[in-house]
């Protein structure tokens, strides 16, 4: 999913259930972070996101994600619309995060960002292989 389409989806959000310092007011969320978000000039935390759904009464995860169709399309443009094993799981990872608990949430994070890293850089595994599997350990134990 593009920045865009995502900043787009906050910003509609935001004026369609108030104004941006009714919704800073409400949040704690600072009017100018919020007209970041919802201009695309900043990635929002996750933190953000669920201050703003819980605030106008949207869905997390429509927030955060879009609707199944956006999830899909974007699943399928990563993955060249060939594997359709993966679509499957990225849409299963996606609407079923909510349901873990805070622990969990943060550790998969660490994962995730651990294999981002790897991808970005191939001696990250030689340089750091250690931690990834404290940080794989810690998950599954």
């Amino acid at each position: 999913m593009s920045k865009e389409i995502r900043a787009e989806r906050i910003k509609n959000v935001i004026l369609e259930n108030s104004t941006y310092e009714e919704l800073a007011e409400k949040t704690g969320i600072s009017v100018s972070t919020l007209v970041r978000i919802a201009s695309g000039k900043t990635e929002p935390k996750f933190s953000d996101i669920i201050k703003i759904a819980m605030v106008t009464g949207v869905d997390l995860n429509e927030l955060a994600h879009g609707d199944i169709v956006n999830i899909k399309e974007d699943a399928m443009l990563k993955n060249d619309k060939q594997n359709d094993e993966v679509v499957k799981a990225h849409n299963f990872i996606v609407w079923n995060i909510s349901s873990l608990d805070k622990k969990d949430i943060l550790s998969i994070s660490r994962i995730v960002y651990a294999l981002s890293t790897l991808k970005k850089s191939p001696n990250y595994l030689i340089m750091h292989n250690k931690r990834i599997n404290v940080l794989v350990s810690n998950f599954f134990y």
